[in-house]
């Protein structure tokens, strides 16, 4: 299934459209849905597919040929055995450009893997003839860190070659719908603080059976597919994983200090800066600081959370839980989500959703339109999102549950919010579960 992505598609459109050779970029964390993209763009346009694997790089070649062959219509040409990457681009030259020919090499990093020189050859093929040609170049990757070190980074040997890149990011909450149209509103935030919103994951769920079901089928049995989903994920990125594994499952528990990070995991706070720095760069984690902040880049006040709420998920349930689960033993998980589910993961999603469709439709929540909205907190306090222009600041609270006592939390959130006011002018509102269930 292919939804949203109309940016992206437009950014492709453009490059396509120029008359000069381009050369996209596009990367992000598998099954974001990088390769759905590709095929959506190059239908009906003459292209070249390579889909690269860890298989000998001459056997890749040579089933590519007969790809190229077919788009040449040469076939006096098949006699040619490729052996290098130079060879293969000789023979895409004798396409006749009068229509521009997309060349796509999709899991790049694969390539990289098994020739160190890859990036440096396609570079000088670039530079010598690629440019001049009506050709459309996309490098794919879902390595986030080997693609910065192949192509993005300054000291990459494919560096200023580009003409746009794009970073795939998750789907947002609103397109949960569109991959199971038949979920009731509850279990859509549900789905969203468990599954998440990776394209591939929501293709899974099955409607025909219940929310505990679905988690017990396709997260939670050893045989299933997202069961090592977490792992595998970090394993293509990170050489050493205990560390990042350790900080990651601490995070998952609700530390999200690095204090507090440091402590549980006895050692010193200066020891995880570099880690948490990675997980940052590989889009796994976020740094949140409070949005009153004048330079957050500087504030000791950041939090660090899961920027997937599949892989928080994932580390709370599963990576902690594994010695139940290898022996089958889901339903001690099962009850331990049973029981606090919807306070360490629904409730938040929810903070989290409220923010996304705030932004989306800011005239639903507020008489003027946000330049600022997220969390803010100091050491004793925080408000769930906190919205504001240069004139007016809204102050909100979102409450994920059943039976809600809104005046008190209003008057508790009016007190807090008294230091933040200034001189702009001040609205409150709490935002709970039944009031999501009644208005969507």
């Amino acid at each position: 299934m292919f939804y949203n992505r109309v940016d992206e598609l437009q950014t492709l459109e453009e490059e396509y459209r120029q008359e000069s050779a381009s050369f996209t970029v596009i990367y992000g964390r598998r099954r974001v849905g990088k390769t759905a993209l590709i095929q959506e763009f190059i239908k009906n346009k003459p292209a070249i597919f390579f889909y690269a694997t860890e298989a000998n790089i001459l056997i890749q070649l040579e089933n590519l040929k007969y790809q190229i062959l077919k788009l040449l219509g040469k076939p006096y040409l098949q006699e040619i055995s490729l052996v290098s990457i130079e060879q293969l681009f000789a023979l895409i030259e004798e396409y006749d450009f009068e229509k521009k020919l997309i060349f796509v090499i999709d899991e790049y990093q694969n390539l990289a893997k098994l020739d160190k020189s890859i990036s440096s050859r396609l570079q000088a093929i670039w530079d010598t003839a690629l440019k001049s040609k009506k050709i459309h170049l996309i490098l794919c990757g879902s390595v986030v860190s080997m693609m910065h070190s192949e192509v993005l980074d300054y000291s990459a040997p494919l560096y200023g070659r580009r003409t746009s890149s794009i970073h795939l990011k998750q789907l947002q909450f609103r397109y949960i719908k569109e991959f199971i149209p038949n979920l009731s509103l509850e279990d859509q935030m549900k789905v969203f603080a468990s599954f998440g919103t990776i394209a591939k994951y929501l293709e899974m769920y099955n409607e025909e059976k219940s929310f505990d079901e679905n988690i017990k089928d396709n997260i939670l049995n050893k045989n299933s597919f997202l069961y090592s989903e977490g792992y595998f994920l970090l394993k293509q990125e990170l050489n050493d994983v205990t560390n990042y594994f350790s900080i990651l499952e601490t995070i998952s528990k609700g530390e999200t200090k690095i204090g507090n990070i440091a402590s549980k995991l006895q050692v010193p706070a200066t020891h995880l800066t570099r880690y948490l720095a990675k997980l940052i760069d590989l889009d796994i984690l976020v740094k949140e600081t409070p949005i009153t902040e004048t330079n957050p880049l500087k504030s000791k006040n950041g939090r660090y959370k899961f920027k997937d709420n599949f892989l928080a998920f994932w580390f709370f349930y599963v990576y902690k839980n594994y010695n139940f689960l290898e022996i089958n033993q889901t339903e001690a998980v099962l009850q331990e989500i049973e029981q606090n589910f919807n306070d360490r993961f629904v409730s938040f999603a929810f903070e989290d959703y409220v923010q996304e469709d705030m932004r989306h439709n800011p005239q639903k929540y507020f008489d003027f339109i946000p330049t600022k909205i997220g969390r803010w907190w100091n050491n004793k306090e925080e408000i769930d999102i906190v919205a504001f222009d240069d004139k007016n600041i809204a102050f909100i609270e979102c409450k994920w549950q059943n039976s809600v006592e809104c005046r008190k939390i209003e008057a508790d959130l009016i007190k807090k919010a008294q230091p933040l006011i200034g001189d702009k002018v001040p609205s409150y509102k709490v935002i709970t579960k039944q009031a999501y269930l009644k208005v969507q």
